[in-house]
């Protein structure tokens, strides 16, 4: 069942994605083979952007992610082996994501499973008004 703080959540998030600067694929694209120390320069002004106007309780933990992100790519001989670190490193991630959802998923059905066994097997006491 959603209650209004999960409706609320879910629109601020929203709100959040269709506020990120805009992203012209083409116009990047471009950029990159025109002038690649300008494609850089734009690509992290526009990821600390987009860092600076995520809700705060998410910065601290984007800003280390780039910065890992950052120093792999930094770290890897070529783009292909900076793709294949980064793919495993989000596969990784995806999987233990997938793994605590399980584990939650798990216990839930455990504790849902032992409320009704004590429910039903509580014993009834009647109490007498005096």
């Amino acid at each position: 069942m959603e209650t209004s703080n999960d409706k609320n959540k879910q629109q601020n998030l929203q709100n959040h994605f269709t506020n990120l600067p805009d992203f012209d694929f083409e116009e990047w694209a471009s950029l990159h083979k025109s002038d690649p120390e300008a494609f850089e320069a734009k690509r992290t002004d526009w990821l600390k952007t987009c860092v600076t106007d995520a809700p705060k309780k998410y910065q601290k933990r984007l800003n280390g992610l780039m910065f890992h992100v950052n120093t792999i790519r930094r770290l890897e001989k070529n783009p292909m082996q900076t793709c294949f670190k980064l793919t495993s490193m989000m596969m990784t991630s995806l999987n233990d994501m997938g793994t605590f959802f399980s584990d939650i998923n798990s216990t839930l059905s455990n504790n849902n499973e032992f409320a009704q066994a004590e429910s039903t097997s509580a014993d009834i006491l009647e109490f007498i008004r005096s």
